[in-house]
């Protein structure tokens, strides 16, 4: 007498129903994604104006090796330093003060120059140049 079951249970697996509904998924997402359209925004963008003042003067104020102060190119002393700037930022309100400093010179000092033009209410720059002059 035999005991064993006559059906037996198949492990296999049939992909291909698996297969046709993912190609109908990939139908669908493809069909729906080219019919909907994105909203767009409409974004207003500024517009440029040309306009003459877009190049400020720049008031060159500098100190050498030796401890002697310019502005622009007229050499002045450190007392009147103060004012020939003022005089300078009165013939250009909206320049704008470019400070050199030679090498050789102390951080302070150029610093101090930062200060003069700063309490003429002036817009300071530190300039640097690309080689250090020997």
């Amino acid at each position: 007498m035999s005991l064993r079951k006559k059906s037996k249970i198949s492990t296999e697996f049939n992909m291909s129903s698996m297969t046709d509904i993912i190609f109908l998924l990939l139908i669908f997402f493809i069909v729906t994604s080219s019919v909907t359209r994105e909203s767009v925004l409409k974004v207003v963008l500024p517009k440029a104006r040309p306009t003459d003042n877009m190049v400020k003067k720049t008031i060159k104020l500098s100190v050498t090796a030796d401890k002697q102060y310019a502005v622009d190119q007229n050499i002045v002393s450190l007392e009147d330093l103060p004012f020939a700037l003022q005089e300078a930022l009165n013939a250009n309100p909206e320049a704008v003060v470019s400070v050199h400093g030679d090498k050789k010179v102390e951080y302070e000092e150029v610093m101090n120059l930062v200060k003069i033009a700063d309490d003429k209410g002036a817009k300071v720059v530190l300039a640097l140049d690309k080689e250090a002059k020997k």
